[in-house]
């Protein structure tokens, strides 16, 4: 005969899925910083394509297709780690509503808590593909742009 928990033994088991939805969230605060850096970069860029001539279009246009890849796995990366959170949330509702209702739910409770981790790991997963992605590219282009850019910019910085 299985032995069911008070609310504050449910409480105590649910602090550890609170801490990693505590992580969780930092790590989206990190994302959405990035891809707010990106969009802010890509809005700058856009600001000179339609100054430049066309051989430093063309500099500046692979810097765009460049920071929209960046943006994709970033975007990628969000949208697992915001899963991963949502199951967080889901998995703390059942130990309550199994708890509270005397049901078993162990089995989904685990497996919902693996599915957890699997996005977890995927959206740390993109998230290193896009720093690999965004060193590569800066040490590549970002000289060249700059040049670009700096060859348009009038006497006010602007």
């Amino acid at each position: 005969m299985p032995e069911y928990l008070s609310i504050s033994q449910i409480m105590q088991s649910a602090v550890t899925p609170v801490f990693l939805l505590a992580g969780i969230g930092a790590l989206l605060s990190v994302m959405t910083g990035r891809l707010g850096r990106i969009t802010d970069r890509l809005r700058y860029l856009q600001i000179f394509i339609c100054k430049v001539d066309s051989d430093d279009k063309e500099i500046l246009l692979s810097n765009r297709k460049r920071l929209i890849s960046r943006a994709k796995f970033i975007n990628t990366s969000i949208f697992f780690c915001a899963l991963s959170g949502l199951i967080v949330c889901i998995v703390i509702g059942s130990l309550f509503v199994g708890g509270i209702y005397q049901i078993l739910l162990d089995g989904f409770i685990s497996v919902a808590f693996i599915f957890c981790m699997l996005c977890l790991i995927l959206a740390l997963i993109f998230l290193i593909f896009e720093i690999l992605f965004a060193t590569k590219t800066s040490r590549k282009n970002l000289l060249k742009t700059e040049t670009v850019i700096s060859k348009y910019l009038d006497d006010s910085g602007k």
